[in-house]
C-alpha cells in the first residue's frame, strides 16, 4: 500500500506541475535481514549497516539511486549486530554494534573498513562486572577520532531485582586505539543513550531515555546529555508527558544551536511517534513537542529548508506497521507523509535526507503477512513524500517478420530510449543489452514512446498505452521494431581528451552500425592535421596516399547493432602555438544513404579552406558525378565578423560534376577565415559544408594570430559517418583534473548557436590522486533546452555502460578503468552529442556541468560550460563593405535581417550620427539621426531584398555598405 498527504500549498503546487519520484529498493532475501542505520555517502550514494541471517554484520553499498555496489557481511565467533554507521574522512567507513558473549551478555564491536567495505581494523569493549554493554551511535570527531554511544547494563547492582543501565561513552583514535570510557547514570535509575549527534561547537549530544527502577507506566522520560569532545558532562535533562513513556531513539542539531529529538510516547490509544526541540543550554521545558497518532519514530535527518524528516513505522492495523517517512518544518508541523510496506510487516530504523530535497530512509520488509522472512529495506521519496512503488517493465526487440509480435530468435535492442510519460509526468530509460528497461511510476495511465537511433527503423506503434491500476504493481508491455530500410547505417566518432602541444596525444576512434543490415568492407579514414605527425595505432593501417597524413583502416564486417573502437596516437609539432585549433577527421564507409531523397539533384557540397604562402583561398566543390542544378550560396567570415551578407547574390556557386572551384582568396593577415556553404537541396543527410582557416600569415609577419575563433562554428561533422575532433591546444604539461568542454564553443562571448545545432559535450578526468581509481562515473544533468531522446553516446577512452534516465540524465559508468595516480594511463574521457529541444526560445541559456565520481568518493564537479539559442541571423555580425573614415568601425547585425537591425559605430566622437539608407536604384528611403553611436533600424516599409545604408558621423562619411531585408 502507498499513500501521501500534504498541505493545500503542496497540493495546488503538485497539482500546477511539480513532479517527483521515489522509489524502494530490496536487498538480501529468503532470511531475517534487517538495516539499523543509513548514512549518506561522499558520492551521493548511501551505506547502511544491520544484520545478515539474524547473526552476521551488514554493511551494503549503493549509489544515489539505491543500485548495489556492493555488500558485506562479517562473521565473528558469536552472533553480531550493526547498528551505526559513519563515512569516515579517509573515505572508508566507520560501524557499531554489539556481539553476543554467552548466552546472555553482549559486547561492543566497532570496526573500521576502507571505501570497499574491506575491514582494516576492529576494537571491541565489555565490561567483566557489566551483563551488556551495547553501542547504538558512532561519530566521528574534527580529527578522525570516534566517539561510540550506547549504555550498559550492570550485572550485579541489582535493586529489587531489576539490573540497573547507564550511559555508555567510548572513545577511540582514528586507529581504533581506545581512549576512555565513560558513564553517566544514577544507582536508581536507568538511563540509556539510543542516539548521538555533534553540536555546532563539537560537543556531543546523547539522546535516550530515562526511567527510575520498576518504574510504574508513566515513569520513563526522554533523557539527554550534553557533553564536550573529553566526555565530560555539561548538563543532562529529562523530557517528557507527565504520566507517559517516552524514549528517545534519534536526535540531530537543528541548526540554530538546538537540537530536535525523535522516539515514541504511549500517548492516546495505540501510542504515537513524538518529536521534541529542546534548548541546546539544557533548560528543561522543550521549544515545542508534536506527537503523531499510531506511529513509532526510529530515525530523524534535517531537510535543505530547515525542516526535518523522520521515519519509523505507522500502525495500519492491530497486529501489523508499515514503514512510515515525514516531512515536518521547523515548528514541526507535518507538511506530507508516506506509508510504504509490503504484505508483512514494514519498519525503518535509519533516515537521511539527499540532495534533491528528499529522503532516504532504511529498515526492514516482509514480503509475507506474519511471517518470520525479512529483507533489507530502503525507501526514498522526494521532497513531497512520493514514493513510486509500481513499475512499467518493457522489451525493445528486432520484429524479423513484422508481425509485431515477440518471437522465438527475435533479439533485443540495446542502448535504445523509451520515454514514459503522462501529465506533469516525464522519465527516459535505455534498454540493457537484452532490450529491456524498467522505469518507478505511481498509478495511471501511460504513453511509453521509443526513439529510434535513426530513421531505417520504426516501432509497430508509434505510442504505447499502459495502465498501471495498482499499487506495488509491475506492468509489462513490448515494443516491436521493424527495419524500414535494409541496409547498414554507419557511424564514427573521433576524440582526444586534451590536445596537448609537443606532446603524444591519445585518439579514439568508435564505430558503430545502427542499420538494419551488415555492413560489409567497412573502412574508416582519419585524417591528421599537418601539425600532427602519426606515431602509432592500436590496430593495422596504411597512409593513403603516401604523405597525405591521410590513414586507412580496414576493419572489416561490421554486423548491425555492433560497436568497436580503436586508438590513434599523434604527436602535436612543438612549433605550434597553445590555443592554436588542429582537427582530426575520421571518416566511415561505405557511406551512402539508403532509400529515396525526393528533389535531390544527387550533388554533394563540400568545402575546403587553405593558407597558400601569404593568400587564403576557399574552396567549393561538388564531390559526385551528378551536376548541381541549383544556385546556392554562401558567406565568409573573419574572427567574428562575417565579410558577406547571407544572400548576397555576389556570394554564390554551381558546379559541375566533380567541379571545384576557388571561390574566395585574401591576403594572409594572421585572421581567422571560414567559409560556410548551403547545401544540395533534398540532400538526405545534415551535412554544414564549412571550412576554416587559422593563423595564416606570411612569413615577415611578427603580429600574433588571431585565437579562439574557429571553434566558434560547427564543422562539417553532423552526418554519422563523419566526425571531426577540432580543438584548441594546451601545454605539454596540462594536467586537469577534470574538464567539460562543448562544442561548437558558440559565436562571441555570448556563446551563440542556432536551434538546428547540434551540440557535442566531452568530459574529461583524471586521477591525481594517490590511490589506483577502479571505477569512474560520469553523470550529466542535460538543461531543459536539450532532448533527452537524442542523446547519443560517442567515443571514449574506457569501456562504458550508457545511461538515459530520470527527467534527462546522462550517466557514462566505467568500470575496471584502473587508474594509477601519477602515470600516463590516469587520464580518460566519455563524449555524447545531444541535439536541442523544438522551439526553444532565443536568447535561452543552456547551462551544463558534469559530476565525476571516482569509486565511492565524494564528486568532482566540472567547469560549467553554456551556449545561447538563437537563429543564427539575429547574432551574426556582417562587415559594412566599405569604411570611409580612418579609425572607424561599424557592426551591422542581424544581417539579413526581417524586424530590425542594429548598427555599433566605433572609433567615432560625434553629436550626431547619420544613418541614410537607398534601394537598389541609388533612391533615398530612408533618413535617421541619432545621438549615440548604437542604434536601431526598424524595417517597417523598406522593401524586400537588397539595400544600401550610408553612414555619417556629424555630416562626414563614416561607412557604406549593403543590408539585405527578409
Amino acid at each position: 500500500m502507498f499513500k501521501h498527504s500534504l498541505t493545500l500549498f503542496l497540493m495546488i503546487l503538485f497539482a500546477t506541475g511539480v513532479a517527483g519520484q521515489g522509489w524502494e529498493r530490496v536487498y538480501g532475501g529468503g532470511g531475517q535481514d534487517q538495516i539499523n542505520a543509513i548514512a549518506i555517502t561522499p558520492d551521493g550514494g548511501y551505506v547502511m549497516t544491520g544484520y545478515y541471517g539474524a547473526g552476521k554484520i551488514y554493511l551494503i553499498k549503493t549509489d544515489a539511486d539505491g543500485n548495489l555496489q556492493w555488500s558485506r557481511n562479517y562473521s565473528l565467533n558469536s552472533d553480531a549486530f550493526g547498528t551505526a554507521v559513519t563515512p569516515t574522512q579517509d573515505g572508508g567507513y566507520a560501524i557499531a554494534g554489539y556481539y553476543r558473549v554467552g548466552a546472555d551478555n553482549n559486547n561492543v564491536y566497532l570496526f573500521k573498513t576502507d571505501a570497499f567495505g574491506n575491514k582494516q581494523w576492529e576494537a571491541s569493549y565489555g565490561n567483566p562486572l557489566n551483563r551488556d554493554d551495547i553501542a547504538r551511535g558512532i561519530v566521528e570527531l574534527s580529527d578522525g577520532s570516534l566517539v561510540v554511544a550506547g549504555y550498559s547494563t550492570n550485572n550485579f547492582i541489582q535493586i529489587t531485582a531489576e539490573y540497573t543501565e547507564d550511559v555508555l561513552l567510548i572513545k577511540y583514535d582514528k586507529d581504533g586505539v581506545q581512549q576512555w570510557v565513560k558513564t553517566f547514570g544514577q544507582i536508581t535509575f536507568k538511563e540509556k543513550g539510543n542516539a548521538i549527534t555533534l553540536a555546532q561547537n563539537g560537543d556531543l549530544l546523547v539522546a535516550g531515555e530515562f526511567r527510575e527502577q520498576q518504574a510504574l507506566p508513566g515513569d520513563v522520560d526522554f533523557y539527554a546529555l550534553r557533553l564536550d569532545d573529553d566526555g565530560n558532562l555539561i548538563w543532562d535533562n529529562t523530557y517528557g508527558f507527565s504520566g507517559l513513556d517516552d524514549a528517545a531513539r534519534a536526535v540531530v542539531s537543528s541548526g540554530d544551536g538546538h537540537f530536535v529529538l525523535a522516539g515514541r510516547t504511549n500517548f492516546g490509544q495505540g501510542g504515537a511517534g513524538l518529536l521534541m526541540k529542546i534548548n541546546g543550554d539544557g533548560s528543561p521545558l522543550f521549544l515545542w513537542q508534536k506527537t503523531f497518532p499510531k506511529t513509532d519514530f526510529n530515525g530523524l535527518a534535517p531537510d535543505l529548508n530547515g525542516g526535518f524528516f523522520v521515519s519509523g513505522k505507522k500502525d495500519v492495523t492491530d497486529a501489523q506497521g508499515d514503514l512510515y517517512i515525514a516531512r515536518v518544518d521547523a515548528e514541526g508541523t507535518q507538511m506530507c507523509e508516506a506509508i510504504v510496506g509490503k504484505a508483512g510487516a514494514d519498519e525503518s530504523f535509519g533516515v537521511v535526507g539527499t540532495s534533491d530535497g528528499g529522503a532516504a530512509a532504511a529498515g526492514f520488509s516482509s514480503p509475507f503477512f506474519n511471517s518470520t522472512e525479512t529483507n533489507a529495506y530502503l525507501v526514498k521519496a522526494d521532497l513531497n513524500c512520493l514514493v513510486f512503488t509500481s513499475y512499467i517493465k518493457g522489451n525493445i526487440f528486432r520484429d524479423l517478420n513484422s508481425n509485431c509480435v515477440s518471437d522465438s530468435g527475435e533479439q533485443g535492442l540495446e542502448d535504445w530510449i523509451v520515454s514514459v510519460s503522462s501529465p506533469n509526468f516525464s522519465r527516459y530509460a535505455v534498454a540493457n543489452s537484452n532490450g529491456d528497461f524498467r522505469l518507478a511510476v505511481d498509478t495511471g495511465h501511460y504513453d511509453v514512446k521509443l526513439f529510434p537511433p535513426n530513421s531505417n527503423w520504426a516501432s509497430c506503434d508509434a505510442v504505447t498505452k499502459v495502465a498501471v491500476p495498482d499499487f506495488y504493481d509491475t506492468v509489462g508491455t513490448e515494443i516491436p521494431v521493424r527495419a524500414l530500410l535494409s541496409c547498414p547505417r554507419n557511424e564514427v566518432d573521433i576524440a582526444t581528451p586534451i590536445l596537448r602541444r609537443c606532446a603524444d596525444n591519445v585518439y579514439t576512434v568508435r564505430y558503430c552500425n545502427s542499420g538494419s543490415d551488415v555492413s560489409l568492407n567497412t573502412r574508416i579514414e582519419v585524417a591528421l592535421d599537418p601539425a600532427l605527425s602519426f606515431v602509432s595505432s592500436s590496430i593495422f593501417g596504411t597512409e593513403e596516399p603516401p604523405g597525405s597524413n591521410n590513414y586507412v583502416f580496414n576493419v572489416g564486417t561490421l554486423q548491425n547493432g555492433e560497436c568497436k573502437s580503436f586508438t590513434i596516437t599523434a604527436f602535436l609539432d612543438c612549433a605550434t602555438e597553445t590555443e592554436q585549433t588542429f582537427c582530426a577527421t575520421a571518416h566511415i564507409y561505405p557511406d551512402t544513404f539508403c532509400g529515396p531523397s525526393a528533389g535531390w539533384d544527387g550533388s554533394i557540397v563540400g568545402a575546403r579552406a587553405k593558407c597558400d604562402g601569404d593568400s587564403v583561398r576557399m574552396y567549393l566543390r561538388n564531390k559526385t558525378t551528378l551536376p548541381m542544378t541549383n544556385v546556392l550560396g554562401y558567406v565568409i567570415a573573419e574572427d567574428l565578423v562575417m565579410l558577406t551578407a547571407p544572400g548576397d547574390p555576389d556570394y554564390q556557386f554551381q558546379l559541375g560534376p566533380l567541379g571545384e572551384e576557388e571561390v574566395w582568396n585574401h591576403e594572409a593577415n594572421n585572421k581567422t577565415y571560414r567559409i560556410i556553404a548551403e547545401q544540395s537541396p533534398g540532400y538526405p543527410g545534415a551535412s554544414y559544408p564549412t571550412a576554416a582557416v587559422e593563423g595564416c600569415k606570411t612569413d615577415t609577419s611578427t603580429n600574433p594570430i588571431s585565437l579562439g575563433f574557429y571553434t566558434m562554428f560547427p564543422e562539417d561533422d553532423a552526418d554519422a559517418f563523419v566526425e571531426s575532433d577540432c580543438q584548441e591546444s594546451y601545454e605539454t604539461d596540462y594536467n586537469s583534473a577534470y574538464l567539460k568542454r562543448g562544442h561548437p564553443k558558440g559565436y562571441d562571448v555570448a556563446h551563440y548557436v542556432s536551434p538546428e545545432t547540434d551540440l557535442d559535450f566531452l568530459i574529461q578526468f583524471r586521477n591525481n590522486g594517490t590511490d589506483t581509481v577502479h571505477t569512474v562515473i560520469v553523470r550529466d544533468t542535460l538543461s531543459s533546452a536539450l532532448d533527452p531522446t537524442t542523446v547519443h553516446p560517442g567515443a571514449a577512452s574506457h569501456a562504458y555502460d550508457f545511461e538515459v534516465y530520470g527527467q534527462g540524465i546522462v550517466q557514462f559508468t566505467l568500470p575496471n578503468v584502473n587508474l594509477a595516480p601519477g602515470s600516463s594511463a590516469s587520464e580518460g574521457f566519455v563524449k555524447f552529442r545531444v541535439s536541442q529541444k523544438p522551439n526553444v526560445e532565443c536568447e535561452t541559456k543552456i547551462l551544463n556541468s558534469a559530476a565525476i565520481y571516482f569509486d565511492f568518493n565524494a564528486p568532482l564537479i566540472t567547469n560549467q560550460t553554456f551556449h545561447t539559442i538563437c537563429n543564427q541571423d539575429s547574432f551574426l555580425v556582417v562587415q559594412s563593405h566599405e569604411i570611409h573614415l580612418p579609425g572607424a568601425d561599424v557592426r551591422v547585425y542581424p544581417n539579413p535581417f526581417d524586424h530590425l537591425v542594429t548598427f555599433e559605430v566605433m572609433g567615432v566622437q560625434a553629436h550626431t550620427y547619420g544613418l541614410h539608407v537607398y534601394d537598389a536604384q541609388g533612391r533615398l528611403l530612408s533618413n535617421a539621426f541619432f545621438n549615440h553611436p548604437t542604434f536601431r533600424l526598424f524595417r517597417h516599409q523598406l522593401p524586400t531584398g537588397v539595400i544600401f545604408y550610408r553612414l555619417t558621423a556629424d555630416g562626414k562619411p563614416v561607412a557604406s555598405g549593403k543590408l539585405i531585408a527578409q
